[in-house]
C-alpha cells in the first residue's frame, strides 16, 4: 500500500518531544504526515521538530498542556492551520508509584489528569476536525498494566485501565464516521520514562536487561516497534478494528506468574 493515506496529512502526537510520542512523530512524518508535536517541554519538542526536518520530513512544534482546555483549543486552532488533521496519538504520560496508602490526593489528581483526562480534552478538540475531513485514526497508548499490574502502582494502572475503558467507548461513538479509534499497551519500552522508573530499582542499564529477560522475547521493546504499530492502527490496513486494546508487550502480559 502506498502513502497516500497519510502523505500531506496533520498528524498531531501528545507527548511528542520523547519516548514513545516522538518515535510516532517522527514515523508519522516518515511516512509523508505532517507531524506535529504537542508537548510541555518546548526544548525537547523543538529539538524533535529540528530532527524531522533535517531528515527531509515535515513538522511543527505547538506547546500544549494536555491538562488545560485552553491549551488544547489553541492545539486545535494552530494545528488547522498545518494542513487537514486526520490523526491523533495521544501519548503524554506519567510515572508515579504509591499504594492506596502511600499515594498523596495530589499525585492520585496529577497522575490521572496527565494518563486519562487529557485524553478526553484533546479527543474533544481533535475529534471533531478528524469528522470534518473525512474521517482518520486516533490512538491511545495505555499500558499492560492497564491490564495486568505490579505492585505500587495505583495510580497510573487505575489510569491505564480507565484509558481501554475509553478507548471501547469512543471506537463504537465513532466508528460509523470513519474514525477509527484504538488503543496500545505496551509492556516494557525503552524511553526516558522507563529508564527513570528502572533507576529507582538499582542500576538503570542492569534493570533493564534484567527487566528484558522477563519479557519472552527476551528483551524490552523499542519506541519504534510502538510507533510502527500506531501507524498500522491509523492505516486503512486496519479499518476493521474498532475499540480495540492492541498489546505490543512481548508476550509479558501472557505469562503466568
Amino acid at each position: 500500500m502506498d502513502n497516500s493515506w497519510i502523505k500531506a496529512k496533520v498528524a498531531i502526537v501528545t507527548g511528542g518531544a520523547s519516548g514513545i510520542g516522538q518515535a510516532i512523530a517522527m514515523e508519522a512524518a516518515r511516512m509523508g504526515a505532517i507531524s506535529v508535536i504537542a508537548d510541555i517541554d518546548e526544548e525537547k519538542g523543538l529539538q524533535t521538530a529540528a530532527s524531522i526536518k533535517e531528515d527531509g520530513g515535515k513538522a511543527h512544534y505547538i506547546r500544549t498542556d494536555v491538562t488545560s482546555t485552553e491549551s488544547a483549543l489553541t492545539l486545535r486552532a494552530k494545528a488547522k492551520e498545518l494542513g487537514p488533521i486526520q490523526f491523533l496519538a495521544n501519548s503524554a504520560g506519567l510515572q508515579t508509584y504509591g499504594t492506596v496508602d502511600s499515594t498523596s490526593e495530589e499525585s492520585w489528581n496529577k497522575t490521572l489528569d496527565v494518563n486519562l483526562k487529557s485524553m478526553f480534552l484533546v479527543s474533544k478538540q481533535i475529534l471533531p476536525e478528524i469528522r470534518s475531513n473525512g474521517g482518520g485514526g486516533i490512538v491511545h497508548i495505555s499500558s499492560i498494566q492497564g491490564m495486568r499490574c505490579q505492585k505500587n502502582v495505583l495510580a497510573y494502572a487505575t489510569a491505564k485501565g480507565a484509558v481501554i475503558a475509553m478507548t471501547r467507548s469512543m471506537g463504537l461513538d465513532h466508528a460509523a464516521e470513519g474514525i477509527f479509534v484504538n488503543c496500545i499497551c505496551p509492556g516494557s519500552i525503552d524511553t526516558p520514562l522507563l529508564r527513570y522508573g528502572a533507576g529507582q530499582h538499582g542500576p538503570v542499564e542492569e534493570v533493564l536487561k534484567e527487566w528484558g529477560n522477563h519479557h519472552p522475547i527476551g528483551r524490552i521493546g523499542t519506541a519504534t516497534e510502538i510507533a510502527k504499530t500506531t501507524l498500522f492502527l491509523w492505516s486503512p490496513n486496519s479499518n476493521f478494528i474498532v475499540g480495540q486494546s492492541i498489546v505490543a508487550d512481548g508476550g509479558l502480559g501472557s505469562i503466568i506468574l
